[in-house]
């Protein structure tokens, strides 16, 4: 009897797993166009050039900088002048992936490590990076970024006392 009822516990557990449609919410690719523009905006950063960024960044794009929130004009001069404080930079583990859910929304998630040599310390330091990239008609209109921005305060600090 104990085995009796183990098969049909069995058979019922299979079947009803067996039953269940995948339920999926999106389709993520990782070398789609919109996950190689989130490399390509960061080559560009590395390469100082913004042109790229100025493209694909709509009018109003939303921006937050670890939760503090900018507007495209900001993001790109706040970013240049990042980069000025750095005399090399180099790019490793560039990974991106872009998320097309069922809802219409298209997402590109990123992640990088950033090491650069400050141009005022002479440090050289290694910062991950996450970034989330949201799409609409080919635009980002929602850019996200995550990491520690201590490195880049630190140089902030030493190019202020260095013009003193």
């Amino acid at each position: 009897m104990k085995k009796l009822l183990s098969i049909f516990l069995l058979l019922v557990v299979t079947f009803s797993c067996s039953n269940q449609k995948p339920q999926g919410t999106a389709v993520v690719k990782d070398s789609d166009e919109l996950s190689l523009n989130a490399k390509s905006l960061l080559k560009a950063y590395k390469d100082n050039d913004f042109t790229l960024w100025e493209e694909l960044f709509s009018e109003d794009c939303e921006v937050l900088f670890n939760n503090n929130a900018l507007d495209k004009k900001t993001t790109i001069e706040g970013l240049k002048q990042e980069r000025s404080l750095f005399s090399s930079f180099s790019i490793s583990e560039d990974y991106s992936h872009t998320n097309y859910f069922k809802n219409g929304n298209i997402w590109t998630n990123h992640w990088f490590t950033v090491e650069a040599t400050g141009a005022f310390t002479g440090e050289t330091n290694s910062v991950r990076v996450h970034t989330d990239l949201k799409w609409e008609n080919g635009k980002v209109v929602i850019f996200q970024v995550y990491n520690d921005p201590s490195v880049a305060m630190k140089e902030a600090a030493a190019m202020s006392e260095m013009s003193k």
